[in-house]
């Protein structure tokens, strides 16, 4: 091996290593300062008394400046009279996803009971919404708007 064959190896192992630094720099400014939206996930269930929910997961971050992760939960209740206009029960989960970036709720209802979420952005847009059938997993996955 030659002392050139050393020194672009080393050159090539520096810049490779600067690259993969600034990326993870630019990934934490992104979440520090890229535009965010408040979501609201929200998951009914067709009972106006509270019922448990199974395996309830979602992606987002608790606080600006987090990375996105996945959290799940093994059971979950939703309150009753909480849902929309027809009385249902619900269970809702706020925080915080960047923007042109994945949301997802998903949760299984109890044995009989049909399951709807959404995924609601600044607590009032709808963005997704799916119905599931009874006893079966529903789940929402949309990616959020840009900002405009």
């Amino acid at each position: 091996m030659t002392i050139r064959s050393t020194i672009t190896r080393a050159s090539a192992a520096v810049v490779l290593g600067a690259a993969a630094l600034a990326l993870t720099g630019c990934t934490q400014i992104h979440q520090q300062f890229g535009d965010a939206w408040y979501v609201t996930y929200e998951v009914s269930v067709d009972s106006s008394d509270a019922t448990t929910l199974h395996a309830v997961s979602y992606l987002g971050a608790e606080s600006r400046g987090d990375a996105a992760t996945t959290r799940t939960l093994s059971t979950a209740m939703t309150k009753p009279g909480a849902g929309s206009s027809d009385g249902s029960a619900s269970w809702t989960h706020e925080t915080i996803v960047l923007a042109e970036s994945p949301a997802s709720v998903a949760a299984t209802p109890a044995s009989g009971r049909t399951a709807t979420c959404r995924i609601l952005l600044d607590g009032k847009r709808v963005i997704s919404e799916e119905q599931g059938q009874p006893g079966q997993p529903v789940r929402c996955k949309v990616d959020t708007p840009k900002f405009s």
